[in-house]
């Protein structure tokens, strides 16, 4: 029976190559990639998702305190200049993505223990912020040479099928292990349960770093730009279709990040749903709308390019947070899976366009620079002052808003529901403005898409 079960997962996970396309060490690795998301999803949901905010609410954060905590990191992360560097005169991909993945696992083991060891508020929020930086400094290394690696590695003609299965993989392994993590929460009170969950994550971190280790890394393509800082950053932001793909880019995550840390706070706080609720009707429902669409987004853009794709997925995302703005306690349990399904439905593409462009629009022989110099800005831009403005508003602007009146048109205004307006009219302005000015070879356009989806659904 467990030979089944065995056999049954290996048929779920491993990729489905055309006969005699790729050589045997190329298929092998690329399954290894697969495997190594079922863990490293695990980290990822748990260090950036509800038990992360779940956690500062234990300790009594505000919203702006929430934001600075997940802002420095962030900060941290902006060395990936420096690491795309590194990465160009080594030369080793490989050995820098494990020993800094190393880096980036292993202090959520000291976070989840660090409540029980220091007793002042202050000085726990510092050292917090300071092993949480040290995450994201080793975070910036795993992610400039992941990226350079894979686009060594993934043949174009499949990419967009093997990174939907890869993210259709990984959605699995997400919904499961959402789940175990709210019961854990829910059952184990107080900051015990948060250790459990914590060291769950670095240990699955440090899981996934077991499979990039048995990997194949094919030899790098020499950079054209040296090692000189001004010439690297007039050769990257001198090609033009990558620069205008990277001002999309920071638009988009700061339209988006000024408000999502603050929906698990809103669940938690105004909705008061716990937190098997909140990974059973938010994760688990848009795991499995993931789970039936991450794949066709990968063959749609195989097959008319990404920019039509990231159109129409990126029109459709536009207004979810405004959908957030008439949840209420009584009406959550029928608002919130319809939000999560049309989430689960549309951000994969997002998620998926946005690996494929980057990897597309930046030149093979400097790519770990144009991933260093486009995460810098992404981290700085995109990122972490988003999350600031974020919380500064929640904290000293909108107060002052609703010291003049509680209610718009007789809608009574919550405090988080300005971010959310917010987050949706910066999504339009980009969709509308940015994204057109996106430069790809090819692409067909959204009406095609769009025509190709509800062929799929007639019956």
């Amino acid at each position: 029976m467990m030979g089944k079960w065995i056999a049954f997962l290996k048929s779920l996970v491993v990729f489905d190559f055309e006969e005699g396309t790729l050589d045997a060490t190329l298929r092998r690795t690329l399954n290894l990639l697969v495997w190594s998301v079922c863990f490293g999803i695990i980290f990822f949901n748990i260090t950036t998702g509800f038990p992360l905010a779940g956690f500062a609410r234990e300790l009594g954060l505000g919203d702006l305190l929430y934001s600075v905590m997940l802002a420095m990191p962030v900060l941290g992360g902006t060395v990936q200049i420096v690491a795309s560097f590194v990465l160009e005169k080594k030369r080793k991909r490989k050995e820098i993505f494990l020993l800094s993945g190393l880096v980036n696992r292993s202090p959520w083991l000291l976070v989840a223990v660090l409540p029980f060891l220091v007793q002042s508020r202050g000085l726990l929020f510092s050292l917090l912020v300071a092993f949480l930086t040290m995450g994201a400094v080793g975070g910036a290394f795993v992610n400039v040479s992941f990226l350079s690696w894979v686009g060594d590695l993934v043949p174009l003609g499949i990419r967009g099928r093997f990174f939907g299965h890869r993210s259709m993989v990984a959605t699995g392994a997400a919904l499961l292990s959402g789940l175990l993590v709210g019961k854990v929460l829910d059952a184990v009170r107080g900051i015990s349960g948060f250790t459990f969950v914590f060291v769950l994550a670095s240990l699955a971190g440090l899981t996934e770093l077991f499979f990039f280790a048995r990997a194949y890394d094919p030899p790098m393509s020499a950079s054209s730009l040296g090692t000189n800082p001004r010439l690297v950053l007039k050769g990257v932001l001198g090609c033009r279709p990558f620069w205008k793909f990277l001002f999309f880019l920071i638009s988009w995550n700061f339209a988006v990040n000024v408000a999502s840390p603050f929906f698990n706070l809103y669940m938690l706080k105004y909705l008061h749903m716990n937190f098997f609720e909140i990974a059973f009707y938010v994760q688990v429902i848009s795991n499995i709308a993931t789970l039936f669409s991450v794949r066709i987004w990968g063959r749609f853009t195989d097959r008319f390019g990404n920019k039509p794709v990231a159109a129409l997925t990126t029109l459709s995302v536009t207004f979810l947070p405004i959908i957030w703005c008439f949840t209420t306690p009584g009406n959550w349990i029928v608002v919130v899976p319809i939000i999560q399904i049309l989430a689960g439905i549309f951000w994969p593409g997002i998620d998926l366009i946005t690996n494929n462009l980057l990897l597309k629009l930046s030149p093979a022989e400097n790519r770990s620079l144009c991933i260093g110099v486009l995460n810098f800005f992404l981290g700085v831009f995109g990122v972490a002052l988003a999350y600031l403005l974020g919380g500064a508003l929640l904290e000293r602007v909108v107060p002052l808003l609703n010291t003049l009146s509680k209610s718009f048109f007789g809608w009574q205004m919550n405090p988080y529901y300005y971010v959310f307006i917010l987050s949706s009219i910066l999504r339009f302005l980009t969709f509308k403005i940015l994204l057109p000015r996106v430069e790809e070879e090819g692409a067909g356009s959204m009406r095609a898409v769009a025509r190709a989806i509800l062929g799929k659904l007639r019956p």
